[in-house]
Order: structure tokens, then sequence, then C-alpha cells
């Protein structure tokens, strides 16, 4: 499994917000796009950089900026406020034309379309985002179908994240299968709906509250 030293719990969305720094400190991008690989654990495999400086970068390589190469992400060092990789972005000149992203590997912009089925092929929401919490780990942010119908009946629609485990996935193909049922699913959500950072969230203002993660089944 790589290792990435999180700084913070993130999701992919706010990586796509964030610099990505090579080892010298220099700028070379934003991140586009992510790869994800399942075999019983979801786990970060590589990544795909963007931006007016990578573009310049892939010119000067003399690759053409549209190939959409990718990189491992056992170059990533820390995740933060930046994106800290441990090698400076020239001596990627030598390997960047052997990335490619191979069968089993999954994008994150594609998983993030792909709808959650339970145990019993129930469709239960989709795959909103993919959250890495401080460990490492990688978990799968649920939203849509009875997710929001639950948020809703609590009050609250916006703000909270439901995070599922990567260890409540029992496939990933054209869907995300799941190990537990609906009924187990919707128990466990309303349990960690009633924590007192949620009754918190939903007493401020919408235009005050700060997001809020609900881990399920930890």
């Amino acid at each position: 499994m790589i290792h990435v030293d999180v700084k913070k719990p993130m999701n992919c969305k706010q990586l796509r917000d964030c610099d990505v720094v090579d080892s010298s400190g220099a700028k070379v991008g934003r991140i586009n796009d992510l790869t994800f690989t399942f075999d019983g654990k979801l786990k970060l495999s590589q990544f795909i950089l963007a931006g007016s400086k990578w573009e310049e970068f892939l010119e000067s390589a003399k690759i053409k900026p549209d190939k959409d190469p990718v990189l491992d992400a056992s170059i990533i060092q820390m995740i933060g406020d930046e994106v800290h990789l441990n090698t400076n972005v020239n001596s990627l000149k030598t390997t960047l034309d052997e990335g490619a992203i191979q069968p089993g590997e999954i994008r994150w912009s594609d998983l993030t379309k792909m709808d959650i089925l339970d145990q019993d092929e129930v469709k239960v929401g989709r795959a909103v985002d993919v959250d890495f919490d401080i460990d490492g780990t990688a978990s799968l942010t649920v939203g849509g179908g009875f997710i929001e119908e639950t948020l809703e009946s609590f009050g609250i629609k916006a703000d909270i994240d439901i995070i599922v485990p990567a260890k409540t996935i029992a496939s990933v193909s054209d869907n995300i299968k799941l190990n537990v049922t609906k009924d187990e699913l919707k128990l466990t959500m309303d349990k960690a709906l009633e924590k007192p950072e949620v009754r918190k969230a939903k007493e401020m203002p919408a235009n005050k509250r700060a997001e809020v993660k609900i881990r399920l089944f930890y």
C-alpha cells in the first residue's frame, strides 16, 4: 500500500484545488484526476497533472499535453494545503512516458459516476467523492438516494459528508457493491446523525456551517 503523509482529512475535490510542488518547492501544476485500485481496500494508484506549467514541462519533454501521462502516487510525499512530491519534476522526463492506466485501475472521475448497491443489489445512492483520512486510508463519500432522504429527514441536506469505509465495499466494476444491507446502512447512519457535532451543525445558519464528516461503520 502506498503510504502518504496526510496532514488533514481531505477528499479528491479538495485535492484538485491544491498546488502540486516538487521536492525543490517549485509549483508544477494541479491534480486533474486520480486512479484507484480495489482489492479489498480502495488504494490510490496514480494521478494526472494539469495546468499551464505542467503543459510547458510536457512540451519540453517532447510529450504532447493531450497525451494524459499519469504519475505513480508513490512520488506523493505529503498531502496538506499543497501536494508535495518527493522528486524533482525534471527527474520525471525519463520515466513519464512509461505511465499508463492499467487494467483494474479506476479513474476518480469515473468512480464518482457510479451507483452504489447494497448487499441485496438495492441501489442506496451514488459515489460522490473519495475521502482520505489522516492515516492515509481511502473511503467513499456517498450521496443521493436514501442517503440524501435520510439527511433531509434530520433537517440537514448540505455540509454533511457521509463517509463509508472501504471495508464495506464488496466489489467495484460498473457499479459499487457493498457487503452491508440498506437497513444496516440506515441504522448506522441514523445513530451517527445523533452525534453532538451534527446537532450543532444543524442549529447553525446554513451560511456559517462548517463541513461535518460522518464516518459510518467505524
